[in-house]
């Protein structure tokens, strides 16, 4: 679980949450090695963000989740607003934007849940996740964009 509560003026950089490639030695890579996130039949990597802030302008106030396709140097904003959940896999590579100055010393409170989603099944495929229920579709952007 991660905390973050930009206000005006902070700086951040393009991050990752986690990639089941990268992971140390541990007895999760004991079991399960490394592997592309997505992968059928390994565990999937996603983060949870939730916008906790109860009040939000957005377009005034700015502070959008920014990603980042590296490929294609493409970038895809995401406005807060209150309540509003992106799930998302932890290997897309992404950052907090600070809230511009009319959000004065306002910060844009949210939190970040990292999960490891283990499939049911030998060899399930790990894309699909919805499990017939209605989600809404994905916003593919950059090489993610057929």
């Amino acid at each position: 679980l991660t905390a973050n509560a930009p206000t005006f003026g902070d700086k951040f950089d393009y991050h990752i949450d986690g990639d089941p490639n990268l992971t140390p030695p541990s007895p999760f890579q004991d079991v399960f090695g490394r592997y592309p996130n997505r992968i059928a039949g390994k565990p999937r990597f996603m983060s949870c963000l939730l916008y906790l802030n109860d009040e939000w302008n957005g377009e005034e106030w700015g502070a959008p989740t920014k990603f980042l396709d590296i490929p294609t140097n493409t970038s895809y904003e995401v406005l807060p607003r209150p309540g509003r959940c992106i799930l998302m896999d932890q290997d897309v590579s992404h950052t907090v934007v600070a809230p511009n100055q009319a959000a004065g010393k306002r910060p844009r409170y949210s939190l970040v849940w990292k999960l490891i989603l283990h499939p049911k099944e030998p060899d399930q495929d790990m894309d699909n996740l919805a499990g017939g229920r209605d989600w809404p579709e994905p916003a593919l952007f950059g090489s993610a964009d057929p």
